[in-house]
This record gives C-alpha cells, structure tokens and sequence, in this order.
C-alpha cells in the first residue's frame, strides 16, 4: 500500500521527524534530572491514523521505527534542555554567592 519509492521505516521516520519535541526540551530545563527519568520511561504512541495504511508486517515495522525515531528526538531534546540549565543554575548560584 506504500509508494514505490519509499519503505515503511522510510515513512515512518519522516513522521517522527515532523513531530514537534520542544516541549521535551523544557521538562529537561525546568525538571532537571527528573524530566529524564520521565522521558526515559514513557513510550511514544503511534496514532492509528499514521500507520492504517499498511498491511500487517508492515505496520509492525512502521510503528517500530516511529517510535525509537521519536523517543530518540525527545531524549536528546531533554537531555539538551538540562545541560542547558545546569550552566545558568550554577551561574545564578555563584552570583548569589559572591555578592
């Protein structure tokens, strides 16, 4: 059921890269550690709509490939946001230190 020019693991990543993760970039910034446990624990969800198309095995293999597609974006999207924020804590702490 898929165009001839592209596979389901093709697709499957094209969808997963469309998917905003700029929200797992602030869980990373404003819960530190804890929102990489979070995102570390939870599992991306393939909507029916995105993988209907396709026939059984297929599907299987979209669904496979969107997810570890889009849990990596959101891991290093978190990991990001708190290697972002550990800087400026330490930043805001040393001023508040020094003064």
């Amino acid at each position: 059921m898929t165009s001839i020019n592209s596979s389901p693991i093709q697709d499957a990543e094209l969808e997963a890269n469309a998917v905003s993760v700029t929200k797992w970039f602030w869980i990373g910034f404003l819960f530190g550690l804890i929102g990489v446990m979070i995102v570390y624990l939870r599992s991306p969800k393939v909507s029916v709509g995105l993988s209907a198309k396709y026939e059984e095995g297929e599907r299987s293999m979209f669904e496979r490939s969107y997810t570890e597609t889009l849990k990596n974006r959101e891991v290093k999207n978190t990991w990001l946001g708190f290697a972002v924020a550990v800087p400026l804590q330490f930043a805001l702490i040393s001023l508040m230190l020094w003064r």
